[in-house]
């Protein structure tokens, strides 16, 4: 049964539903803006709860405890940026692009710079501690991509092969930019490596290093990454006894 203290509660929730809204609207004000984003923050609750933020309006959810330095940024509209992200461009630095609809959660970083990009599809996620460079190449993210905690992104390489010099001390080099093309899915910890492309569809199992194109739709693991079956030749069972 409906009882006065449920209509209460609802009546309560459209009350902070509307502040947040209106405080939204007023993130963007110079002087008052990271003031009205905490006070939203702190109506919606901790972490994913303040995801709804994005959807209020069309302008995007950036954390004030976010830490962001890149001129180039572009943030499409309900895109959603929580606490302790960074984004950063050195002064080589290429563009940093989010469509409509990302999100890019804790302790994510995304670093440009030697001419490098970073651009991300509309709708994709891209979930804690990551790591997306753009040096040299670009790291290019398709739509609806699914990106699981702790995947990195590497464009380029150092040199080694010079003996005489440290490591540290040689140029960068790059096979060329890295490609996920839409609907992509990324299991937690994998790594991608610079003149990769992962085609559409492609899902790729937890801890993958992938150093080489993987074609769409296929079912990728190991170390390096290597195809064991097409999406949609068996289940999801029989690819985990494959491991």
């Amino acid at each position: 049964m409906y009882s006065e203290e449920d209509g209460l509660a609802s009546l309560g929730f459209r009350i902070k539903r509307m502040m947040a809204k209106g405080l939204m609207e007023l993130s963007a004000m110079p002087l008052i803006g990271r003031c009205c984003l905490r006070l939203a923050g702190a109506l919606r609750g901790p972490y994913k709860d303040r995801r709804v933020l994005a959807n209020l309006t069309s302008k995007p959810y950036i954390s004030p405890k976010a830490d962001i330095h890149c001129p180039r940024l572009v943030v499409g509209p309900h895109c959603f940026i929580d606490d302790y992200v960074t984004i950063y461009s050195h002064p080589d630095g290429g563009e940093v692009r989010l469509g409509e609809g990302v999100h890019i959660y804790r302790g994510t970083i995304i670093e440009v710079g030697r001419g490098g990009s970073v651009i991300i599809g509309d709708h994709t996620h891209i979930q804690s501690h990551c790591n997306i460079k753009g040096f040299l190449g670009s790291t290019i993210i398709g739509r609806n991509v699914q990106i699981a905690p702790h995947c990195g992104f590497s464009p380029y390489e150092h040199g080694f092969e010079d003996t005489s010099k440290a490591i540290r001390e040689q140029d960068i080099i790059s096979s060329g930019d890295i490609v996920l093309e839409d609907n992509v899915w990324l299991g937690l910890n994998v790594q991608v490596l610079d003149g990769v492309t992962i085609g559409e569809g492609t899902v790729v199992g937890a801890g993958a290093v992938v150093t080489k194109s993987l074609p769409p739709n296929s079912v990728a693991v190991g170390v390096p990454a290597r195809v064991i079956r097409r999406r949609g030749e068996g289940g999801q069972a029989e690819a985990r006894q494959d491991k």
